[in-house]
């Protein structure tokens, strides 16, 4: 059963709005990439950058205790995904695709 003292110990704990911030800044990036893969109109640049940008949000989730099992579990994730880009077409894919120019670096 929901209380108010459930209530109270959910929004007590450690930031609980805080960490569900980080987790969809982990998720939009993701989604995002489901949908390019999913476009009929996409190449393999389009995924490429969305890659990128997901270990780019991955990155930024804090080192603080609680986080630091997720963030490892999704860099250990990340980098089993990036293997699979690691062909020299791919990644030159990436460097003509027109949306490029360093940022994500």
């Amino acid at each position: 059963m929901l209380t108010n003292e459930t209530v109270k110990k959910i929004l007590g704990l450690r930031g609980f709005f805080h960490d569900v911030s980080f987790l969809t800044s982990v998720l939009l990036p993701l989604k995002i990439a489901i949908l390019y893969l999913e476009s009929s109109n996409t190449n393999l640049a389009d995924c490429f950058v969305q890659l990128v940008k997901l270990a780019v949000s991955i990155n930024k989730i804090p080192n603080e205790r609680g986080m630091i099992g997720f963030k490892n579990h999704c860099i250990n994730v990340i980098n089993n995904r990036w293997q699979s880009f690691e062909i020299e077409p791919y990644l030159l894919a990436y460097f003509l695709h027109p949306l490029y120019r360093g940022k994500f670096f």
